[in-house]
């Protein structure tokens, strides 16, 4: 399964062409079961996207339906949304490093999840998971 890099950027926004790729795999029964568990988890980067920009997995799921165009029009539609995606962006782009969001499940990720990837020094998600699927 490939999906789009985890700073790849739909309406300038990091994640949303990622998760909207998961949500339309979703929707078709495609989205392998390891994925499908923790669509839209509040624990994941799912769920700081979609808690920081107010959204339900059941709106990414109705917005997946529509081509990229038509999605990144919906998300920029509502003001606060389009405002805040620059805070978003620094905000994801660090996930995982002190300070940030998700700093304390990192380690635990990378000793449970990713062990292949410990000897690397990796210091956010986004990091582990571009070398986790590069990799593959």
């Amino acid at each position: 399964m490939q999906l789009p890099s985890p700073s790849a950027r739909l309406a300038d926004c990091v994640w949303l062409p990622r998760i909207v790729a998961k949500a339309r795999l979703h929707a078709t029964g495609q989205l392998p079961e390891e994925y499908t568990s923790r669509f839209g988890h509040p624990t994941g980067v799912d769920g700081q996207f979609l808690a920081f920009f107010d959204l339900t997995r059941e709106d990414i799921l109705n917005a997946s339906g529509q081509a990229d165009d038509a999605v990144a029009r919906w998300f920029l539609a509502e003001n606060t949304r389009s405002t805040r995606i620059a805070e978003w962006n620094h905000i994801a782009i660090n996930l995982g490093r002190p300070g940030f969001p998700m700093a304390d499940r990192l380690p635990i990720a990378l000793q449970t999840a990713y062990p292949h990837l410990l000897h690397r020094g990796l210091n956010t998600v986004f990091e582990v998971l571009e070398a986790d699927e590069t990799d593959t």
